[in-house]
């Protein structure tokens, strides 16, 4: 899977694919309880807001350079925009799917002697097929 925000790409195909993917979508739920009545009322309010979660790992020719990679990658990552998710499907077409505004909520970053670890949260709505003008 490739994940890119705007322009920016943070997951690509290969050695930059994301590990542990993790999808959540968490729609409002209302809860209307009724007097006398058996069961209470459940209510589906939609508002999705879908969070998806990953990890990058790469490595770098030196320790100075992962350290280096690290300080810059932070400072110029998008923190929103559209969201763009590129799929394989079992044919081996691509499918993308998106997030009309996507907001990064959180970066983590460390470093191993040579190598960088990021963690990335991005939050959004509905995922869609439908690509956003």
């Amino acid at each position: 899977m490739k994940i890119k925000i705007d322009t920016f790409w943070l997951a690509e195909e290969g050695e930059l694919s994301p590990n542990s993917l993790r999808i959540n979508g968490k729609r409002m739920v209302q809860v209307a309880p009724i007097l006398r009545a058996m069961s209470s009322l459940i209510l589906n309010r939609r508002n999705t807001v879908t969070t998806i979660s990953f990890t990058i790992t790469r490595e770098h020719d030196d320790i100075l350079s992962a350290e280096g990679y690290l300080i810059q990658h932070e400072a110029t990552i998008p923190s929103s925009g559209i969201c763009e998710f590129i799929c394989h499907d079992d044919n081996g077409s691509e499918t993308s799917f998106y997030f009309d505004t996507g907001c990064l909520e959180t970066t983590e970053g460390y470093s191993i002697g040579c190598t960088t670890i990021h963690s990335y949260t991005l939050l959004g709505g509905c995922i869609t097929i439908t690509k956003p003008t």
